[in-house]
């Protein structure tokens, strides 16, 4: 490998937006200069601290499952005397500044891809081993002439220390002399010797908000490391000259290991480019901006590898535009669905007690929202989203009847944007299931035989174009003696009546909750 790794990194200032938080009493944590400055007089972490700050990964989920776009992680390495800590995005813009700390830098991965380019292409002349011939081991016969003679001359004198030393000793030397000799056939043949060039390119969008004084910037940098490998391929496992080889040489693993190495760039560096770009200056707005900015800088690299994918939408379905992904900090996530233009409904247990969730719609958008509304008893949340979206329409009247078609669309164990089919089993009446502990009201269900899995929860059950549930519930069975094992029971699935969730929403748009 060799030693001409070129970093580059490269910033701008680019467009900015409001940013609405509500502004927090001024904390002792040191400014953005006094960061930079203490970085230039010492780089050491075990200093005194400078305070907290805290990090937001807000990368594409969706952008993270294309192969081939984000090849290799991104860190921060935490070379300053800051308690920098990695946080959810609704923990970092609304939770208490004492644990946030002043400033919280949000991270957009854009691109972290990794490309090689094969300057050259040599063949080397090498020999390998096409058979094995066996031969007798002269030194095995030697062996068995010695341990005869040992054994002859302690026949006659039995008690001999030397004669059975001498015995045990001709022994183990058979035991450990190979009958037969390998020897091996070589033919000649070719390997190549690859001069590769690998890179890797990283773009980062960055956000550094300053919670003190409610401004805030943004501003982006790439980097782009490059390394010269010299690579063998098709090189033959029973070479023997592979010992050999220069330590120039590189196996396929090595460039593959340095290929998926995060690619790092210090807290110094870091604050130094913000503090180049004039730092957090732009005054706050609403909340809503800034998410929206992110929210869009998401969509555009979503968009740009996308255009490098040859895939059709799945269905050409009007009604996959009302429906939506919704991610959760804890790598789970669920269903929702458009119930005005900018509102989505969803399971409560889909949100819990998160502030803010990430969106994926059909069309590849990604966005944010803010959850307004819940009911534990119902298991059903109300979230304000940055971006609009076809609102359903709900099922009308009572003649809703069973044997009738019905279609849940969903995410099943995180197959995006599947629809599943089955018919209205029954309309039940029956404690809510939502919270265990809340179950003095009976809840309307729509019992169905349509699939529902992990990953549906929340999303909406058609009949026809029209919305008849929020699929919510599996049923359960144990399985044996022990209560704690359970197993699915097959077309035994609920989704919350029409007439519920219609409720929910008028009453939680009208400000109740």
């Amino acid at each position: 490998m060799s030693n001409n790794r070129v970093t580059k990194v490269i910033g701008g200032l680019l467009l900015t937006a409001a940013l609405a938080l509500p502004f927090a009493a001024k904390a002792a944590d040191p400014d953005l200069k006094t960061l930079v400055e203490a970085a230039k007089m010492t780089g050491e972490v075990d200093g005194a601290s400078l305070g907290k700050m805290t990090l937001v990964d807000a990368t594409s989920r969706y952008l993270k499952r294309i192969d081939g776009d984000i090849d290799f992680p991104f860190q921060v390495g935490i070379d300053l005397p800051v308690d920098a800590q990695p946080r959810s995005l609704g923990t970092a813009l609304k939770g208490p500044v004492d644990e946030t700390g002043r400033y919280v830098v949000i991270f957009d991965v854009a691109l972290a891809k990794a490309t090689r380019r094969v300057r050259d292409m040599k063949e080397q002349a090498s020999k390998k081993v096409i058979e094995v011939n066996k031969i007798g081991n002269p030194a095995f016969a030697r062996a068995v002439s010695q341990f005869d003679k040992a054994a002859i001359k302690l026949e006659k004198q039995s008690n001999h220390p030397k004669l059975q030393k001498l015995m045990e000793d001709s022994r183990a030397k058979l035991a450990n002399t190979p009958q037969f000799i390998e020897l091996p056939v070589y033919a000649p043949y070719t390997y190549k010797l690859a001069d590769v060039e690998g890179a890797k390119t990283l773009t980062v969008n960055y956000y550094l908000l300053d919670r003190n004084t409610g401004r805030y910037m943004k501003s982006l940098f790439d980097v782009v490391e490059r390394e010269r490998f010299t690579i063998a391929y098709d090189m033959d496992p029973t070479d023997p000259g592979q010992s050999q080889l220069s330590s120039d040489v590189t196996r396929e693993k090595q460039v593959q290991y340095w290929e998926r190495a995060p690619v790092m760039i210090s807290l110094t560096q870091l604050l130094g480019h913000a503090q180049a770009q004039g730092g957090p200056g732009l005054p706050a707005g609403n909340l809503s901006a800034l998410l929206d900015e992110v929210a869009r800088d998401r969509s555009r690299a979503v968009a740009r590898a996308e255009a490098e994918r040859y895939e059709d939408r799945p269905l050409n379905d009007p009604r996959f535009d009302s429906v939506v992904a919704i991610y959760n900090g804890d790598g789970s996530m669920g269903s929702g669905f458009f119930v005005r233009s900018n509102i989505v409904m969803t399971n409560w247990h889909v949100v819990d007690n998160r502030p803010i969730v990430e969106l994926r719609l059909y069309d590849k958008r990604e966005t944010f929202g803010q959850v307004i509304a819940k009911d534990v008893l119902l298991d059903l949340a109300l979230v304000k989203v940055q971006d609009r979206g076809r609102p359903v329409e709900f099922y009308q009247g009572k003649d809703l009847l069973p044997g009738e078609q019905l279609d849940a669309i969903g995410h099943p164990k995180r197959q995006l944007f599947t629809i599943t089919r089955g018919v209205v089993s029954a309309i039940r009446k029956q404690p809510g299931w939502g919270n265990p502990t809340h179950k003095n009201r009976d809840v309307y269900y729509v019992q169905t035989d349509a699939e529902i899995n992990h990953g549906n929860s929340g999303g909406p059950l058609f009949k026809g174009s029209k919305v008849v549930g929020v699929n919510a519930l599996i049923k359960y069975e144990p399985v044996g003696d022990d209560p704690a094992v359970k197993t699915r029971i097959p077309g035994l699935n609920f989704a919350i009546h029409y007439s519920e969730a219609k409720r929910f929403l008028e009453e939680s748009l009208r400000g109740g909750e």
